[in-house]
């Protein structure tokens, strides 16, 4: 048999922060200790819970079950807060409303509660890894015994419901409008102290044939006009064992005050079962598309490898005598010597192609200009350098890439070496 896992927060007013917690398996608790902030929940290994159902305070949470109007869900979530602002003793902007979704009689199920203690009692949820996690008033969980009115003491509180607040019985009872399922109350906590004045308004109120109340309260308060009032006395019930016997069904009725991810368990493996076969698929072509890719780079590697040898031995049957250093270079000087010099061919963009090849090799060297001369077909470069030894390394860089460097005397200043050097073709 499977267990259910209850959760209790303490009230908005308590000074205990801790969230008291239990294992109950038919109708007993297996286990039960307090979470304190910051822990995380590790139920004992025996158990096997199926759900968690938390009890929120009855006195810090505003129930009521009303048709709420609207043409779709989202008009309805819009309208409920107004629906129930004169009933709140606060602003709208303080409260977070929750509606369930709507039963066979048109009715639903919607609470109010305070932003600020509603985060917190969320924050204290954050150890527990149980899903999926319902939520409703301690005072609701209690069983009525169809009476129109029960009342029972529960620790340090007194929590009342009226037949309203049934859930096993919600959507047969008689429908109502909607002045008179907000006027009605349907549950709640109080202090010990204030008994008596909150059962006389509740009892003037519904005019309750039928009172369920436990054996330690007096019954007076409830009593009203000379009408008869049956009175059924039982023990003080443990809530958290009514909340354990309530059916998902009857969970799954109520708003969730919590949020949808507390009240979500979702199977990632059966959802992902329908979609393996497409992943199967989309890797094997993921690794086809790789190996595609790396044949046709070895084939263009392949390629390009017999085009230089092709262009090199080209250079050679047209200059046997020619060292070979770059042919693309190479080239271009042949073919501006064959065209008579810079007009032909050798124009300034060759130049500062080269230029900016050798800076790369020698970094420290900064240009500060450069004067191209068309009729001779070179480049004149004043520059800086970190000392006089980057004139050679300039020499070598040029010199690699069948470039003629020229030295224009070099002097030292107060910024570093200032230089003046030609660039030009052999």
């Amino acid at each position: 048999m499977t267990d259910v896992l209850i959760l209790q927060p303490p009230c908005a007013s308590a000074q205990q922060p801790g969230l008291r917690w239990s294992v109950i398996r038919s109708g007993a608790v297996i286990a039960e200790g307090v979470l304190s902030p910051g822990e995380v929940l590790e139920p004992p290994q025996s158990a096997q819970i199926d759900h968690a159902v938390v009890l929120l305070p009855a006195e810090d949470v505003f129930v009521r079950r009303l048709p709420v109007p609207g043409q779709s869900e989202r008009d309805a979530r819009r309208a409920a807060p107004f629906l129930i602002e004169d009933h709140l003793a606060q602003s709208l902007e303080d409260v977070h409303v929750a509606l369930g979704p709507v039963a066979a009689d048109g009715a639903r199920w919607l609470t109010a509660v305070d932003r600020t203690v509603l985060k917190t009692w969320r924050d204290m949820l954050a150890g527990v890894w149980v899903k999926p996690v319902y939520a409703l008033s301690d005072a609701l969980a209690l069983h009525g015994q169809d009476a129109d009115l029960a009342v029972m003491s529960y620790g340090d509180r007194i929590v009342f419901k009226t037949r309203t607040g049934d859930l096993a019985a919600a959507e047969s009872a008689p429908a109502r409008d909607l002045d008179a399922a907000l006027s009605d109350p349907v549950c709640g906590a109080i202090e010990p102290h204030l008994l008596t004045p909150v059962l006389s308004g509740v009892g003037r109120r519904l005019n309750p044939r039928r009172v369920l109340i436990s054996d330690d309260l007096e019954f007076s308060p409830v009593a009203q006009g000379e009408a008869s009032v049956s009175i059924t006395r039982i023990a003080a019930p443990d809530l958290r064992f009514a909340a354990a016997a309530l059916t998902v069904s009857q969970l799954e009725s109520l708003p969730r005050v919590l949020g949808d991810e507390f009240a979500t368990s979702l199977d990632w493996a059966g959802l992902l079962k329908p979609w393996r076969w497409a992943a199967g698929l989309a890797l094997t072509a993921l690794i086809s598309a790789t190996a595609l890719m790396a044949v046709q780079a070895a084939y263009l590697d392949e390629r390009a490898e017999r085009y230089e040898a092709a262009q090199a031995e080209a250079f050679r049957t047209l200059f046997p005598d020619a060292r070979i250093v770059n042919v693309s270079t190479q080239m271009r000087q042949a073919l501006n010597t064959m065209r008579g010099g810079a007009e032909g061919g050798t124009g300034f963009l060759p130049l500062a192609s080269a230029l900016a090849d050798m800076m790369r090799d020698v970094d420290e060297v900064r240009v500060d200009s450069v004067r191209y001369d068309a009729s001779r077909g070179e480049l004149s470069v004043s520059a800086l350098y970190s000392g006089f030894g980057d004139f050679e390394r300039l020499r070598s860089a040029a010199e690699a890439r069948g470039v003629v460097l020229e030295d224009g005397g070099a002097r030292q200043s107060a910024a570093g070496v200032s230089a003046e050097f030609t660039v030009r073709l052999p």
